[in-house]
C-alpha cells in the first residue's frame, strides 16, 4: 500500500476537481481512497503502507501519448530539419535497417524519455513492435504497440516511388495479429492494437484486410492521416479520393481510428471523421517544426476527440502541451483559446478515451488504475503558483516531472528511470547511431561528429 498526501492534486475528473492538502491511497495498482491528508493518514496510521510526502508538488493522472515511435529516437535532431516524414526520406536509418536488439535499443530509449517526462501510457507504432513491447516491458510503462503495417517498399519511398509488394504487406500483418494474440488481456499494462501505417503506403487491399481485422479484434486503429502533401497527392492519383474518403470505403472510420497529423484535412474530411466518431491525434510539436498545424479548434468544434502524442524527437509531453496551446492561439488568432486546461485534457482524460480506456486511466479518481505523475513546482520558473495548470502548461519543463507511478508502481523517482541502467542505455544508442548513420548518410557524419 503506498499513500500519496500534502500535495495538490488535478484530478481530471468529470467535475475537474483540484483538491489542496489531500492524499491518495494505493493499494496493489489501484487508487481505493481520496481525501484530505489529514484524516487519511490518521486513518490508515496502523497500516503497512509507504508514505510518501508530496509538499510543494502537484499530481497529476499520467500522460497519455498517443502516437510515438520510439525506436526512430535514432533520428533526433535531424528528421526536424528533414522536410517529411523519415519514412519517406532517403539516407535516414530506417526500422528495416536496425536488428531487433538495435530497435530494442531505440524503443527502450524513446520509451524511457517519454516516461522520464511523464507519459505513463504511450501508443507506439514501428517496426520489430515484438521487440518494442520487450522493451516497455522492461521499463514498466503502460503501452500500446502495433506493427507498422504497410505494402508500398519503404526503401523505394524514400526515393519517391510508390512500388508495392503484397508478400511484403502479408507479412507485416501477420506480425500484427501475433501481436494481438500475444497481449490479449486487455487488463495488461501491454496491450495491442492495429498499425495501418499511411492511406497511401497501405493499398486498398490491405486496408480491407485491416478493417477485417478490426471487426474481429475490435481495438484502435492507429494511423497517420492527412500528415503530407504527397499524401494526399498519391491517394487522390491512384483512387481519385481523399484519404479519410478511402479509409472510410475500407470501413476504418470509426470510433477505434486514431488518424495522426491531420493537417491537411478539408472540411468534408472532418465531417466524415466526425459523422462516424473518428479521432485525431494532434502532433503540435513535429508539425510546427515542419512549418504547420492541424486545425484543432474546428475540429473540436465538429465533435471530434482529439489527445496530443509526440510522434518523434524527446517525448516530452509537456513541451508538446505548450506547443498545442501556443500553435492553437495562432491559427485561432485568439490569446486564451485553447485554455491550459483544455489542453491537459487533449493530454490526459481524452487521450485515454482514444485508446478506449478512459474508464481505466486519465484521471485521479477512485477505483481507477494509479497511473500518477508527480511534479515538483518548488522551482524558480513555477513560483509563484497561482494557477497549477496554467503553470504546467505555459511554464512547466520535462525536467519538472519528479516521480511517475505506473500500474501502482514507482517507476521513475528523483527524476531518474528506475528500470534501467540510464548511462549504459545512452552509450549503446551513441554507438549503434553512429554506426547507422555514417552507413546511410556517410556525409552527414563527416559534417558532424560528436563523441561523448
Amino acid at each position: 500500500m503506498l499513500i500519496l498526501y500534502d500535495g495538490i492534486f488535478v484530478t481530471m475528473d468529470e467535475e475537474r476537481h483540484i483538491y489542496q492538502n489531500a492524499a491518495i491511497v494505493i493499494e496493489k495498482n489501484r487508487m481505493i481512497e481520496i481525501g484530505g491528508a489529514e484524516e487519511i493518514l490518521e486513518n490508515y496510521k496502523n497500516h503497512d503502507c509507504s508514505r510518501i510526502s508530496c509538499k510543494g508538488k502537484a499530481v497529476f493522472p499520467g500522460f497519455v501519448n498517443t502516437h510515438i515511435h520510439t525506436a526512430q529516437s535514432i533520428v533526433r535532431g535531424v528528421a526536424e530539419d528533414l522536410g517529411r516524414a523519415p519514412s519517406y526520406t532517403p539516407t535516414v536509418p530506417q526500422g528495416d535497417d536496425l536488428s531487433d536488439e538495435e530497435s530494442y535499443v531505440f524503443s527502450l530509449l524513446g520509451a524511457a524519455t517519454a516516461l522520464r517526462f511523464g507519459s505513463t501510457t504511450i501508443s507506439d507504432n514501428y517496426a520489430h513492435a515484438m521487440i518494442n513491447a520487450k522493451a516497455f516491458e522492461t521499463l514498466g510503462v503502460r503501452a500500446v504497440v502495433s506493427e507498422r503495417v504497410h505494402d508500398m517498399i519503404f526503401s523505394r519511398l524514400a526515393e519517391g516511388c510508390y512500388e508495392r509488394d503484397v508478400s511484403l504487406g502479408e507479412a507485416l500483418l501477420e506480425k500484427n495479429v501475433q501481436l494481438l494474440e500475444k497481449y490479449s488481456n486487455p487488463k495488461g499494462r501491454i496491450t495491442a492494437c492495429l498499425g495501418p501505417h499511411a492511406p497511401d503506403t497501405c493499398s486498398r487491399e490491405l486496408l480491407l484486410k485491416v478493417s477485417k481485422l478490426s471487426e474481429k479484434y475490435r481495438v484502435p486503429i492507429t494511423t497517420h492521416l492527412a500528415q503530407s502533401a504527397m499524401e494526399i497527392t498519391r491517394v487522390k492519383d491512384v483512387y481519385g479520393i481523399s484519404s479519410t474518403k478511402l479509409l472510410e470505403e475500407c470501413g476504418l472510420v470509426n470510433e477505434y481510428l486514431m488518424g495522426a497529423h491531420g493537417v491537411f484535412l478539408q472540411d468534408e474530411e472532418i465531417e466524415i471523421l466526425s459523422k462516424n466518431h473518428g479521432q485525431i491525434v494532434h502532433i503540435p510539436e513535429g508539425n510546427a517544426k515542419a512549418g504547420s498545424i492541424a486545425r484543432i479548434q474546428y475540429m473540436k468544434e465538429q465533435g471530434l476527440n482529439i489527445s496530443i502524442g509526440t510522434d518523434n524527437g524527446a517525448a516530452n509531453m509537456i513541451e508538446n502541451m505548450r506547443m498545442a496551446l501556443v500553435a492553437g492561439r495562432i491559427l485561432n488568432h485568439c490569446v486564451t483559446d485553447p485554455s491550459p486546461e483544455e489542453i491537459l485534457q487533449m493530454s490526459t482524460i481524452q487521450g485515454a478515451k482514444a485508446l478506449h480506456k478512459d474508464s481505466e486511466i486519465g484521471s485521479i479518481e477512485v477505483g481507477k488504475l494509479a497511473d500518477l505523475v508527480v511534479i515538483d513546482y518548488d522551482r524558480l520558473h513555477l513560483t509563484p503558483c497561482i494557477n497549477v495548470v496554467g503553470n504546467l502548461v505555459h511554464l512547466g519543463l520535462g525536467n519538472d516531472v519528479d516521480m511517475v507511478i505506473v500500474d501502482g508502481e514507482i517507476v521513475v523517482r528523483d527524476g531518474k528511470v528506475l528500470n534501467i541502467n540510464e548511462k549504459e542505455l545512452m552509450r549503446d544508442a551513441r554507438r549503434i547511431a553512429e554506426l547507422k548513420w555514417l552507413h546511410s548518410s556517410p556525409g552527414l557524419n563527416q559534417k558532424y561528429t560528436y563523441v561523448f
